[in-house]
């Protein structure tokens, strides 16, 4: 399956989402900070990251920004996932993303829309 990087500073969080991903059988990788998680994606060229948007230090627009500006990590799809309303996370991210998750989120949903995000169909 899948090769997905985690990041979010809520380390709870990224633990569920974490587990349910494996659960539908990704590997799945998890950074709480967005300069770390940009430094790892280098190494791993994940086919998908789901980051959170608010974060202390990088947070998820610049590490959208640091990922298109990136050669190697510039196709890779991103779902974000943020407290914000979308039209906040719009204005923030432009159109750096696939898909949006408002949070709190069912983890249904989140395997459903990662699904759809891989296959090309956000």
């Amino acid at each position: 399956m899948a090769k997905i990087m985690v990041v979010d500073d809520e380390a709870a969080l990224a633990r569920i989402v974490r587990d349910a991903l494996a659960n539908a059988g990704h590997r799945v990788y998890m950074e709480t900070d967005g300069l770390a998680a940009l430094s790892r994606m280098v190494e791993l060229k994940p086919d998908l990251v789901i980051s959170d948007v608010m974060m202390p230090g990088m947070g998820g627009a610049s590490l959208l920004t640091a990922m298109r500006d990136n050669a190697y990590l510039q196709e890779v799809p991103c779902i974000v996932m943020s407290g914000l309303p979308e039209d906040s996370v719009s204005v923030a991210c432009g159109d750096n993303y696939s898909a949006f998750l408002a949070k709190p989120f069912d983890l249904d949903d989140l395997v459903t829309v990662v699904g759809r995000t891989l296959n090309g169909h956000a």
